[in-house]
């Protein structure tokens, strides 16, 4: 299993759209692994996790073909998460060609997704190549070779969010933003199942907070919940991921990518960035 990290920050981006802040104008400056698109990932080359507004430039950055992709899994409906509009320009010949036997793009979502892909093209969704399910929490579904089983977390209520556990080949990838801690049914729900690839929201840094959102500490205590209900391997992969500039930037200086880097590693952690790949 191979995921690749399209974008790894939050809503308005790193360096942040319209700011001035010490931390963004450093990044402008810095490049490279500094700059971080809206988030979202894919798995292998056909299963792709959110479709944020930088979805498009930063798979043509990565070299990923987005007509490859069989199904996309859409964890809530924030705009840079979800941003249905652009599933438009799939209706063929309008906007592009495909072959006849094409099969429609399978999306996959709750119901705030399925509201939002029925306002911005309508009905006749087959109309743009879009097949939409609505998915359950903790209800595992079939993606072609994939088992998904969407985990309901709190973020964004009363919105019911999801994190995803994706299986395939006999190995297994919790993507865990956006969210706090998780609540007691999902962890239950987990309970016993062998992850090898956990990627953690950590908006807000080393700032603490478990709700909503998390901070490393709640990344921490996570990691150690999962630990516990037997989740974890000697090689499981643990990622912080999906950053906001305000918690990078410090007095005591900024959160570079070296920096956080060198901060969580002693904890069995990497950082995210925009083209990480981690093949299990």
């Amino acid at each position: 299993m191979k995921l690749t990290y399209i974008g790894t920050a939050a809503a308005e981006a790193v360096p942040a759209l319209f700011c001035e802040c010490s931390f963004c104008e450093n990044a402008r400056k810095r490049g490279g692994k500094e700059l971080r698109r809206r988030s979202g990932a894919i798995v292998n080359n056909d299963l792709l996790i959110d479709f944020s507004p930088d979805t498009y430039t930063g798979t043509l950055s990565l070299g990923i073909r987005l007509n490859e992709v069989k199904y996309v899994i859409i964890t809530h409906s924030h705009s840079d998460h979800f941003c249905p509009h652009e599933l438009e320009f799939r209706r063929a010949p309008a906007f592009c060609i495909l072959p006849d036997d094409r099969a429609p793009l399978k999306v996959y979502g709750n119901r705030n997704i399925e509201a939002g892909i029925r306002q911005a093209l309508g009905d006749d969704l087959a109309l743009h190549g879009i097949d939409f399910t609505y998915v359950p929490p903790y209800v595992p579904f079939k993606a072609g070779d994939y088992t998904v089983t969407p985990l309901s977390v709190i973020h964004c209520l009363p919105e019911d969010a999801y994190i995803y556990l994706i299986e395939k080949d006999g190995k297994r990838l919790l993507y865990g933003n956006d969210t706090g801690v998780f609540p007691e049914k999902t962890f239950d729900y987990l309970k016993g199942i062998k992850l090898d690839i956990v990627s953690l929201d950590c908006t807000m840094g080393f700032r603490d907070c478990e709700t909503g959102h998390m901070g490393f500490s709640a990344n921490l205590k996570v990691k150690n919940r999962l630990e516990e209900n037997g989740c974890v391997k000697d090689d499981t992969v643990f990622i912080s991921h999906h950053f906001s500039h305000n918690s990078l930037r410090e007095p005591d200086g900024d959160w570079t990518y070296e920096r956080f880097s060198e901060k969580v590693k002693p904890y069995g952690f990497i950082m995210s960035y925009d083209g990480l790949v981690i093949e299990k």
